[in-house]
């Protein structure tokens, strides 16, 4: 019978809450998070485990395992990712900021959707979701929401 070997990835970091560099062991753990209105939501967290066993998220990336939870939050309620979003507004030829002051959003609130760093609410998502149909059934905007640009 063959033996399954699972090996560790360990790495040394420089932790600035202790002021140590230490090595910690990667660990993958199955969370249930809440995004929102959902707190039952499953998402697979990285996390790296230092000698005394605490849990620390990435030293080096910090918002990993928030945006794995947003991702996990957009595929149970069907919305569209910032990908799907960028590429909206790159088919409308429109900056940022064009494209969310014809939503009457922010566009800092915009920048952040598609960083993957905000969740859209839902009224956003329905505004997002309508230009997609218009744009994919009339191949345009009405014309009353075209920008000159």
């Amino acid at each position: 019978m063959e033996k399954k070997v699972v090996q560790i990835k360990k790495r040394k970091f420089y932790n600035p809450e202790l002021g140590t560099k230490e090595e910690y062991s990667e660990v993958w753990k199955t969370e249930t998070v809440s995004v929102r209105d959902l707190d039952d939501i499953k998402v697979v967290n990285h996390y790296w485990q230092d000698i005394n066993g605490e849990l620390w998220g990435d030293f080096n990336d910090p918002m990993e395992n928030i945006r794995r939870s947003f991702v996990a939050y957009r595929e149970r309620k069907s919305y569209m990712t910032p990908d799907d979003i960028r590429s909206l507004r790159a088919r409308l030829h429109m900056t940022v900021r064009e494209f969310a002051e014809m939503l009457g959003i922010g566009s800092s609130t915009l920048t952040e959707i598609e960083n993957n760093q905000r969740v859209q609410v839902k009224y956003q998502e329905i505004l997002f979701e309508a230009v997609n149909e218009l744009l994919n059934s009339e191949g345009r905007l009405p014309s009353q929401w075209q920008t000159e640009h």
